[in-house]
């Protein structure tokens, strides 16, 4: 099975593959089945949009597509659900990596069966090495890149303010979750190469007890004026933490990843410089137009698909809004 390690964008080609792909989808007598499991499910508002995506492209298609997933979040139950993936016999899987060995027989199942697996979302760590799991390739973010630009955009914003980064933080809702680890470690790239000390703070997806650690945090660390978050929910704990210390915009140099419409309200009011977008409604659906132009017709990139890192601030989160309600953002 083909391994994809260089990245380029294709967008441009999927576009026009997936109008193929829905042209032919009208000669095919079988109703194609496709699975996508994942370690979040719609109780978490990010994976809302993927699902969206990948309904979308499956009503395209007509095609036979279920999401399996924890509610909410769960890794461990990932194995479960690939195993109601596999039972459905499927003509492909899409599937996120945050610990391959959770998922390693099944998609070793899945590869002697041929069915062909697409990474999405969260990409497997162990890619370009012997321990890769058997996949084509992977669409989503660049989630190293995406800490970096989080890390400058942070840097920059203070120099114009002539104000000097002392300390920063980077707290993790999923430790060991491989995406979240690729995005603070972007972030610390940068952060070293400046000589700025940045401190990893464990914290989880109950946003009210999140917010409990940060201020315990900030006020053992006075000196921090850099946070980087993850995700909706540990912003969502910052906005608890900073309405609750009375904290005004630009006293904490702060960035984010994904969407929720209080991100977008945060960056209005300068709480927040910039949230690093994923576009996860391509996700979900290049995911499955992917696994049916593959299952038919053998056709695949020549590369892994980045859907990110895009930028959302000041300048375009008016526009983001109005696309977020149509539930495309």
């Amino acid at each position: 099975m083909r391994k994809l390690f260089t990245v380029a964008p294709v967008l441009l080609m999927v576009l026009g593959l997936a109008v193929f792909a829905i042209g032919a989808a009208g000669a095919q007598d079988d109703q194609p089945v496709f699975r996508i499991v994942s370690h979040g499910g719609a109780g978490n508002p990010f994976w809302i949009v993927v699902i969206k995506g990948m309904e979308d492209a499956c009503a395209l298609l007509n095609a036979d597509c279920a999401w399996l997933a924890h509610p909410v979040d769960s890794v461990d139950d990932m194995a479960g659900y690939w195993d109601d993936a596999l039972a459905a016999n499927p003509d492909g899987i899409g599937t996120t990596v945050p610990n391959p060995e959770v998922i390693r027989d099944a998609v070793g199942r899945a590869s002697e069966a041929g069915i062909p697996v697409i990474v999405l979302n969260t990409a497997d760590p162990n890619s370009g090495t012997p321990d890769a799991l058997d996949t084509l390739f992977y669409i989503g973010a660049s989630e190293f890149t995406g800490g970096v630009s989080n890390a400058n955009r942070v840097l920059n914003a203070a120099d114009a303010d002539g104000v000097a980064i002392v300390r920063g933080v980077c707290p993790i809702q999923e430790v060991g979750h491989s995406g979240l680890e690729a995005r603070c470690a972007g972030v610390r790239s940068v952060f070293e190469e400046a000589g700025i000390p940045l401190d990893e703070l464990t914290i989880n997806n109950d946003t009210t007890a999140s917010a409990g650690t940060l201020a315990d945090y900030f006020t053992a660390n006075p000196d921090t004026n850099a946070a980087f978050f993850l995700g909706p929910n540990p912003s969502t704990s910052f906005n608890l933490y900073l309405q609750e210390a009375g904290r005004m915009p630009g006293e904490i140099y702060a960035t984010t990843h994904d969407t929720s419409s209080e991100i977008y309200q945060m960056i209005k009011d300068g709480y927040l410089l910039q949230a690093i977008d994923q576009q996860p409604y391509l996700q979900g659906f290049e995911t499955i137009m992917w696994l049916y132009l593959n299952s038919r017709y053998e056709l695949a990139p020549g590369n892994d698909i980045f859907t990110g890192p895009g930028v959302i601030d000041g300048g375009n989160v008016d526009a983001i809004i109005e696309l977020t309600a149509a539930g495309y953002r």
